[in-house]
């Protein structure tokens, strides 16, 4: 009763919900004008994707200073192929001397946050949003899923389920990696119009995000520009997806079978199967990832008339 007290009322010409209804389904209650009505009416795989657009832009903002800092160490090389000329010499080092230079926030935190948001936005709703709903369709029609009398996704499906989603997120949103790396790499204190710290000093800074997609689309080209590296991109999504989200789910299926005390609670097994399919995906990405961002910031260092390696495909 008191569920059918809370109904509004029904529009004219419209009989209101039966008491009997509204406790089977509460969702009745759900005016068309509440905020949640609409996402009520959203099929099941957009809000996944929804969700996981919020989660990985949340992501990245946080840890955006770790990215600033592995694309700096990951492209100085190809500035020099002199290793006294690197002026970062390890993780902690480059840390430091950013912090001290450029500053904390204007250092590591603001160096490519747009773009690294715009990636995720698309990248991560496609990769992380789509998994769940792909592994449920793949698992009807690949032969050793329904079709073999298997009741649950196999870990092979998984995997799959991983590098597909994965592939297809690197895909559109490559061009914004693309600007990510560059303006990440490029990052440090500007004087009188150029660098006058970091891996490009003397350099004149790039412009914003959006200005950025532009000149690479009308300087370098599409192919060359913004989907430089698509390749190497596309491979390490799909490993990192894959290793992730099948590390993930395996590792959380393994600690729930093992009967042992500690990982009888939901949190415990959330927590360690996290920090393993972490460690899972960096390590299998890696060298793809090394590759990625040294390929899609060649173009402009080998421009800058460095004496670094150039790299003429992800291959």
């Amino acid at each position: 009763d008191h569920l059918a007290r809370r109904d509004p009322a029904p529009a004219p010409g419209m009989a209101a919900p039966s008491p009997a209804l509204l406790a089977q389904d509460p969702s009745r209650l759900v005016t068309p004008s509440s905020p949640s009505s609409w996402l009520a009416s959203m099929p099941p795989v957009a809000r996944e994707m929804a969700a996981a657009s919020c989660a990985m832009t949340a992501t990245s903002i946080v840890f955006n200073p770790f990215d600033t800092v592995k694309t700096k160490l990951q492209t100085q090389n190809q500035l020099s192929t002199d290793a006294s000329g690197r002026i970062y010499h390890g993780a902690l080092h480059c840390v430091r001397r950013v912090s001290l230079e450029d500053g904390l926030i204007r250092g590591l935190w603001l160096p490519g946050l747009t773009a690294s948001i715009m990636r995720d936005i698309f990248n991560g709703g496609v990769r992380m949003g789509a998994y769940a709903a792909t592994v449920r369709h793949l698992h009807e029609v690949v032969p050793w899923g329904a079709p073999a009398g298997r009741e649950t996704p196999a870990f092979g499906t998984r995997v799959l389920a991983g590098l597909l989603t994965g592939f297809t997120g690197a895909i559109i949103a490559n061009p914004t990696d693309v600007v990510k790396i560059r303006l990440q790499a490029e990052a440090g204190t500007v004087s009188e119009g150029v660098y006058v710290t970091g891996l490009y000093q003397g350099q004149r800074p790039s412009p914003g995000t959006l200005v950025c997609m532009w000149r690479l689309a009308v300087d370098e080209g599409i192919v060359g520009g913004l989907f430089r590296g698509v390749g190497a991109n596309c491979a390490r999504a799909a490993l990192v997806t894959s290793g992730h989200m099948s590390a993930y789910d395996q590792t959380k299926r393994l600690l729930a079978d093992s009967g042992l005390e500690p990982f009888r609670h939901e949190g415990a097994r959330i927590a360690v199967a996290s920090f393993a399919s972490g460690v899972t995906a960096a390590t299998v990405a890696a060298p793809v990832d090394l590759v990625r961002s040294r390929v899609m910031d060649d173009a402009r260092a080998t421009a800058a008339g460095s004496s670094g390696q150039g790299y003429s495909s992800a291959w």
